[in-house]
């Protein structure tokens, strides 16, 4: 038999945060030969300004060219979605364990509360010994969505609950602190910048490539990511990295 390997399951609160606040640890956990890696999808996406960008009948600054596509909704939600699962591959999950939880919150309307019961879904079919891994309820000052951040403190209230046993907190890359405002942070957290080698950076590279800023509009690749956080991309294009936290109140 083969040697049994060591779950870990990664929560992302919408299709394109996988990539810009885990993806550098996706990576390199995809790589070890004795980690399980599974995803899952917590909303739907479906609150992304992109969809108005691409139905405008206007000029995009992006492409330069009028976008007038008329995605209703449910449209919408499937090319995120398949950009999600394009990132997922290219990182190295597989298919198998790329999860759209088939009751998904709505986009901007995930709680605390539901987002417990999400992670008691899986935890209940993988079992208590996964290691949870998402992104860090991190404010302090600072605008945080409020599914990333409802997210968070519901892994972090089931840590503490000891309804798993392992996990790891991220903090947006776009949003880690810097100068003073850094330096008070780390009087009360452990804020660890992981190493990335040139092998993780340019497989990062062809990720965002291949599922983000992908534009074929004949195959019904929209580049929604790139076009709902344009600026945010352009930032982690040029400072790939991974920031994961730890503090008296996430052990």
């Amino acid at each position: 038999m083969a040697d049994k390997k060591d779950i870990v399951l990664y929560f992302s609160p919408h299709q394109d945060d996988e990539l810009l606040t885990m993806g550098v640890d996706i990576c390199k956990t995809c790589l070890l030969p004795n980690k399980e890696v599974h995803i899952v999808l917590c909303t739907d996406g479906s609150k992304s300004p992109a969809r108005q960008r691409l139905n405008s009948n206007k000029i995009c600054q992006i492409h330069h060219q009028i976008h007038n596509y008329n995605l209703s909704e449910e449209e919408f939600i499937k090319a995120r979605d398949c950009e999600f699962i394009a990132s997922c591959t290219a990182m190295g999950i597989p298919l198998e364990n790329i999860h759209i939880y088939e009751k998904r919150a709505v986009d901007g309307s995930l709680s605390v509360e539901y987002a417990k019961e999400i992670i008691k879904h899986f935890v209940s079919i993988y079992g208590k010994d996964v290691e949870i891994r998402t992104i860090a309820p991190f404010r302090f000052g600072r605008y945080q969505h409020e599914d990333h951040y409802n997210l968070g403190l519901a892994a972090k209230a089931l840590l503490k609950e000891r309804f798993f046993k392992k996990s790891k907190f991220f903090i947006e890359s776009y949003h880690h602190p810097k100068g003073k405002r850094k330096f008070v942070l780390s009087l009360f957290f452990n804020m660890q910048k992981e190493e990335i080698s040139d092998e993780i950076r340019s497989k990062i590279e062809r990720v965002i490539q291949q599922s983000y800023t992908c534009w074929k509009p004949e195959e019904k690749r929209y580049a929604i990511g790139y076009h709902c956080v344009t600026d945010i991309f352009e930032y982690y294009k040029n400072n790939i990295a991974s920031y994961s936290i730890k503090s008296r109140l996430i052990k």
